[in-house]
């Protein structure tokens, strides 16, 4: 049942991005693509990457690395996601005006994940984890 349940998730985790590069990498090769483990490109737009440009301090142009992960949280006692790490929970946490849960990990729920993806669709990766 375990080996079933992680071949799902290796399924539905084949558009995860592989060679993530910072904003500022980006933004400075005017480049705002990124190729997924099933070799697709995905680009970003460029006023996606002119917003988080001006939404992020200089430390977090430097270290936050597109897309962003949002995973499942199954530590959540009701179904939710999660931003986790520095800088990317502080950014996510900005954009939507929440509090965060704990320094580096932010937790949401579906009206967040949905806020989310208007402002910037295709800077996020939704995740699967088991």
């Amino acid at each position: 049942m375990v080996d079933f349940l992680a071949s799902v998730m290796s399924d539905l985790n084949s558009n995860l991005a592989v060679g993530k590069r910072t904003l500022e990498q980006m933004m400075d090769s005017k480049d705002f693509s990124y190729k997924t483990k099933s070799g697709t490109t995905v680009s970003i737009p460029a006023e996606q990457m002119e917003y988080l440009w001006e939404l992020c301090d200089e430390s977090e142009k430097i270290r936050l690395r597109l897309p962003i992960f949002v995973s499942t949280d199954i530590s959540a006692e009701s179904g939710a996601w999660k931003v986790e790490g520095e800088p990317e929970a502080t950014v996510v946490a900005r954009i939507l005006g929440k509090k965060m849960f704990k320094n580096g990990y932010l937790r949401l729920y579906h009206p967040d994940l949905r806020d989310l993806r208007a402002k910037i669709p295709d800077a996020i990766m939704v995740v699967f984890t088991p």
